[in-house]
């Protein structure tokens, strides 16, 4: 299926032009948004493309042309920018981004049981600008991860994000970002945004057992196996 855009790029005026957006999917998770061409540009679904999302500079996956009823589905979701689509160059950052991100995977499953941390990291997200890492990992009790992050953080030298996947889905999501605080008054910054009480650390879950987790996982890739984006 080919994607295009030349009935909205056929007008002449530049903020027409500048309207269209696209649907994309981005990051191991399979998360997709609304992202609008910083200038105009014609994609094809399957085109892997650099976009800046909340997360920060990455690469998605072009699904379709987005469209109004996108936009009625996904109200509360901040529209991110199309930047260009990806070069040899990008690739190639990108795989040494992936290096990257499997060595702070290893780093970081050492660190966590040195710490002695009911929790496991699943996977590890480098993304394209270097500065953000994304660590999904699996907790099954309260704990502090403030001297986990700083660790990874300053060694590193990257942003870190926990994406807990044992809260539950209607949870609001954590905005713990370590090495740059969360922006909120009061955050210690040296010790993470846990010490502010943003919601940052390992919180309970529904899994009290470590024996629960991999049936926890298993149900959980089977959801996301089954999740099919709003095309």
């Amino acid at each position: 299926m080919t994607v295009t855009c030349a009935s909205s790029w056929a007008s002449s005026d530049p903020a027409s032009m500048n309207a269209v957006e696209y649907l994309l999917r981005y990051g191991l998770a399979g998360d997709f948004g609304r992202f609008r061409p910083v200038s105009p540009l014609t994609c094809r679904r399957g085109d892997r493309a650099v976009v800046r999302s909340w997360r920060g500079l990455e690469i998605g996956e072009v699904l379709r042309e987005a469209t109004p009823r996108h936009a009625t589905f996904l109200p509360n979701t901040s529209v991110g920018q199309l930047l260009r689509l990806c070069s040899p160059e990008d690739e190639q950052t990108a795989a040494r981004m992936q290096e990257r991100g499997r060595q702070l995977f290893e780093r970081g499953g050492y660190l966590g049981r040195e710490l002695g941390l009911p929790l496991e990291l699943l996977d590890v997200e480098v993304l394209l600008d270097g500065q953000h890492a994304v660590l999904h990992h699996l907790c099954w009790e309260e704990c502090d991860v403030r001297p986990f992050v700083s660790t990874l953080a300053r060694e590193y030298e990257v942003t870190i994000t926990l994406d807990d996947l044992t809260r539950p889905q209607d949870a609001p999501a954590p905005n713990e970002e370590e090495h740059h605080g969360c922006g909120r008054e009061g955050c210690g910054r040296e010790g993470g945004c846990g010490s502010c009480g943003s919601g940052g650390g390992c919180g309970p879950c529904g899994s009290a057992e470590p024996q629960d987790v991999q049936a926890y996982f298993a149900g959980l890739r089977a959801r996301m196996e089954r999740r099919t984006p709003l095309l």
